[in-house]
């Protein structure tokens, strides 16, 4: 007769504490400083990072063994690749909402602005509509059309890499030459390195993710051995 009032008080607990979890988190994120800019540009490299990862393992299935079947009969190659591929794609379409409500307001309201003349604007804002048809497009075929990407679109792999790699120098780059005293619309990062560093900034995701990519594959070669 007691356990429904165990449960209340069970779930009153529980409550109590991710009530408490999340007004800490928020004092802790309060005595942060960072701009929206910034925190879109972070976004962009992990979720340019999480490609490079996912580009090792689907180039080291269909180039170097050329056998694009092992994505799915490899456990280490299968789950990374998916992981690490929803993970970009999670991230995208992050940055993708930020990216759009940013241009309609450019648009509507001036604000950020409508840089039509710049050429860093041009360079990030009118390719990141390809990029936006290639991702959705290897979205779309990942989940709903696999057969069709390992028989006919196995080119979909390389430029999803191509598009997240453009899709992050673009963006960090129109981030970067917004924080100089010629066109301040940001002030200097924060958490990213100093505009000083900004090639190593660059080569970051690739870095990181073909490294964690090299680990991933290691594990993997062990079982194909096997």
């Amino acid at each position: 007769m007691f356990s429904p009032i165990k449960k209340l008080i069970n779930i009153f607990q529980k409550s109590l504490f991710y009530f408490t979890y999340i007004f800490e988190f928020d004092e802790i994120m309060a005595g942060l400083t960072y701009t929206t800019a910034e925190f879109n540009t972070i976004i962009t490299m992990l979720g340019c990072l999480f490609a490079t990862i996912q580009s090792v393992t689907g180039a080291y299935a269909a180039y170097k063994k050329k056998k694009i079947s092992l994505l799915k009969t490899n456990v280490v190659l299968f789950r990374s690749h998916r992981t690490f591929g929803a993970f970009a794609t999670l991230l995208y379409f992050l940055g993708l909402f930020a990216g759009t409500v940013g241009f309609l307001g450019g648009i509507f309201f001036n604000e950020p602005p409508f840089e039509i003349t710049n050429f860093s604007y041009n360079f990030h804002v009118w390719p990141s509509f390809i990029v936006f048809g290639i991702i959705i497009t290897k979205t779309y075929a990942s989940y709903f059309k696999k057969p069709f990407i390992y028989k006919k679109c196995k080119w979909l792999g390389p430029a999803t890499f191509i598009a997240w790699a453009y899709n992050w120098i673009s963006s960090a780059t129109s981030y970067y030459l917004r924080t100089l005293p010629s066109n301040l619309q940001h002030p200097p990062p924060i958490y990213l390195l100093p505009i000083e560093l900004f090639w190593l900034q660059i080569l970051i995701p690739f870095l990181i993710g073909g490294l964690i990519g090299y680990f991933i594959l290691r594990s993997a070669a062990k079982l194909i051995k096997d």
